[in-house]
């Protein structure tokens, strides 16, 4: 669920969900405590498929900077 008003929440994170094989999507204004408990029902047990994340951000940053120096 974004943040209400939260530009990278609601623009950049959400447009490609299927990319990021991200699960259900709930709007903050519109999702009260009974909507978000029946998603949350609905959802745990699902199976789940996370796309591989880089891991070598801080060595490549400090290569970068090491060429600096």
């Amino acid at each position: 669920m974004p943040l209400r008003h939260h530009f990278e929440q609601n623009f950049h994170v959400q447009a490609p969900s299927g990319a990021v094989r991200r699960g259900r999507c709930l709007d903050y204004d519109q999702t009260g405590p009974e909507a978000l408990a029946q998603a949350i029902a609905a959802e745990i047990g699902r199976p789940v498929s996370y796309r591989p994340v880089e891991a070598d951000g801080a060595a490549r940053a400090a290569a970068l900077l090491a060429e600096l120096i």
